[in-house]
């Protein structure tokens, strides 16, 4: 059956449905459990919306704008530049470290290169149609950039677990499962910002999703406040 090629933190990789669902590395040896091929739907929202106005041609041409947007921390103006709209307000928190909120090899990881302090950020996004993905985002800050570095060789590899996202339910929305598939990290010095998109009503291209991870991980940390004494 056919498959399809994605690319996930600068590199390119086949995913193809041979009967086990397996995702294939290109020059890396990893083999990992996946989705198939096609227009993704939400679990929680399925049948809703239809096919996005938000094709992966369109898409494609106004990411770059849309990043640089991110980046600037203007998230609205970002979602805009692709036909999207923010439908929620964004869910908040922060903790001390990373261990609580992780889990499988990620949480082993952060036992081992702790992080000093984790601010993660829910919310949810539609196109004119209604079809809607839900987004989260987390910035970890680690003691050193070779804590960072242990950490992310670890979280970006499919399958290894993954840091909690908050729940959406606090949104007024039906929890989904982030399955990992649509994420992508940005490290800076100390700092890594990982994100990852899921569709919630209604479809998108994974394209589009993988896109929307993409664009979300160039948001800018929330300020590091140092407690007043």
């Amino acid at each position: 059956m056919a498959g399809r090629w994605i690319t996930k933190n600068g590199r390119r990789i086949w995913i193809g449905d041979d009967g086990g669902g397996k995702i294939i590395v290109a020059g890396v040896a990893a083999i990992m459990m996946a989705g198939s091929s096609g227009v993704v739907g939400g679990a929680a929202g399925a049948g809703a919306g239809g096919a996005s106005s938000v094709s992966a041609k369109n898409f494609k041409a106004r990411k770059g704008d849309a990043k640089r947007s991110a980046r600037k921390g203007d998230a609205e103006k970002a979602w805009r530049r692709l036909g999207m709209r923010r439908v929620t307000r964004s869910l908040d928190r922060r903790t001390a470290g990373c261990v609580r909120v992780t889990w499988g090899e990620v949480q082993q990881a952060a036992i081992r290169n702790p992080c000093t302090s984790l601010d993660r950020r829910l919310f949810a996004i539609a196109d004119r149609k209604g079809n809607t993905a839900l987004i989260t985002v987390a910035w970890a800050r680690f003691r050193s950039n070779g804590d960072r570095r242990r950490f992310q060789r670890v979280i970006d590899v499919y399958g290894t677990g993954d840091i909690k996202p908050l729940a959406a339910s606090k949104l007024g929305l039906a929890d989904i499962r982030f399955t990992g598939r649509y994420y992508h990290s940005i490290p800076k010095r100390t700092r890594l910002t990982v994100a990852e998109a899921e569709a919630v009503k209604g479809s998108f291209s994974p394209e589009v999703l993988d896109g929307f991870a993409q664009i979300a991980a160039e948001l800018p940390s929330p300020p590091n406040r140092r407690r007043r004494r």
